[in-house]
């Protein structure tokens, strides 16, 4: 039996980044970076009003103050996107807005706040004022946003490796990027194993259960950034099975199955994946879902060179599926998609009830983790919950026990924070 230190480095080992693709860039919301992306070009262009304003002289309104106001004479007003007219000269103001080109012979700008520009106004000023009072004596450069400021041309704005999200986006728009290179996302087939499945909307009877496994692993690959492919059910016969993972060897970067790895007779996935590859470990020392499976499988591509594609046999059950994937799919397919940090967050939280493993092996609880005054506290047990489904339903974190252990309240216990509902 593998420990799962152990069964994640191997896993890791055989999984390599998607090659690069170029992309829309807003297309690319959640994919890593494959190359640095510097700017063109510097921006602000020009100097710029930070704040709405006048542009004045600091040397005009040196000593200004709501007793004594330095009264100056309005030229013109500035708008964002138009070049200024006049020279600010001696005794001069413009009235400037925000982001507008800053104009010759001012050095810095003055707020509409501290001056008597009307403070209830709700767009124009209707007035058209002639003259200005300013209340401040503000200091050369004062609100004002010089050329290059935001960013010099040639800068470094994303580094390579970088997952892109609004911000990333927005930065790269403001200088002119209309497409990106990232790390492709992977195309990862999902199949479920098992004669009693029945797809959703079927009437169910007796001795059959629902797929629920397909629709929890789409979910869960969609959410860490694959795409998912589903493939159906393989019923409980080789040559089921051998067709649906030879659609997903043509068709995929990965390949997911549920169910059929344990010791019954009608466990088939491990015998097949072994003829049709090599099965790299079987069965991992953490449970639920210690029958874990992986293998690899190989096509050939276009260009005549073999491609490998793992095979992730996950457990039948759905709370040992999910964990499954959580622990071993998770960083396989984050390493897919480009990304460096690959080991699962993990608080440490006081344990609001107890619990107790017998197995010789760590196990995991699906758990309820909160944070109080900056501390974390979890509750092991849903006490007197109507039945597993609820429980896992409402979990937020995986709780992980050492084995043979004993957990009383107030003990310190490892959590593994989930971010399925994010």
């Amino acid at each position: 039996m593998t420990s799962y230190e152990e069964a994640v480095a191997i896993v890791l080992r055989y999984v390599e980044a998607m090659p690069a693709e170029d992309r829309p860039l807003p297309g690319c919301l959640g994919q890593v970076t494959a190359e640095d992306m510097r700017s063109g070009l510097s921006l602000p262009q020009t100097s710029i009003a930070g704040p709405d304003g006048y542009a004045v002289r600091s040397a005009d309104i040196a000593g200004a103050s709501r007793e004594a106001p330095a009264i100056l004479r309005v030229g013109e007003t500035v708008r964002a996107g138009r070049i200024p007219r006049r020279e600010v000269k001696a005794g001069t103001a413009a009235r400037v807005m925000t982001g507008s080109v800053f104009p010759r012979g001012a050095d810095c700008v003055v707020r509409f706040e501290d001056t008597d520009e009307p403070p209830d106004k709700n767009g124009p000023n209707r007035n058209r004022p002639k003259r200005v009072r300013v209340y401040v004596a503000e200091k050369a450069g004062a609100n004002l946003r010089r050329a290059g400021s935001a960013v010099k041309r040639s800068a470094l704005v994303v580094p390579k490796g970088t997952v892109i999200g609004p911000a990333q986006i927005s930065a790269l728009t403001a200088i002119g990027t209309t497409s990106l290179k990232v790390i492709r996302r992977p195309v990862v087939a999902v199949i479920a194993t098992g004669d009693e499945l029945v797809s959703t909307g079927k009437p169910l009877i007796p001795g059959r259960t629902y797929n629920s496994n397909t629709a929890a692993l789409v979910a869960l690959v969609t959410h860490y950034g694959g795409i998912p492919k589903v493939l159906g059910i393989a019923r409980d016969r080789q040559e089921s099975l051998r067709l649906k993972l030879s659609c997903g060897l043509a068709a995929a970067d990965a390949i997911l199955t549920s169910g059929g790895v344990s010791k019954g007779d009608f466990d088939l996935v491990r015998l097949v994946l072994g003829t049709m590859g090599k099965v790299l470990f079987s069965r991992i020392r953490l449970g639920p879902g210690v029958a874990f499976s992986f293998g690899m499988l190989g096509r050939e591509s276009s260009a005549g060179k073999s491609v490998p594609v793992p095979v992730f046999a996950l457990s039948g059950p759905s709370a040992g599926c999910m964990i499954n994937f959580e622990a071993l799919v998770r960083p396989a397919l984050l390493r897919m998609l480009g990304h460096t940090s690959l080991r699962h967050p993990e608080v440490e939280a006081i344990a609001l009830d107890a619990a107790a493993v017998k197995r010789p092996l760590p196990f995991v609880l699906w758990t309820k983790l909160e944070q109080v005054e900056g501390r974390y506290r979890v509750t092991l047990n849903e006490a007197n919950g109507p039945g597993f489904l609820p429980q896992l339903a409402s979990a937020n974190s995986f709780t992980i026990l050492p084995e043979k252990s004993t957990i009383d309240p107030g003990d310190k216990v490892r959590v593994w924070p989930l971010s399925w509902s994010s």
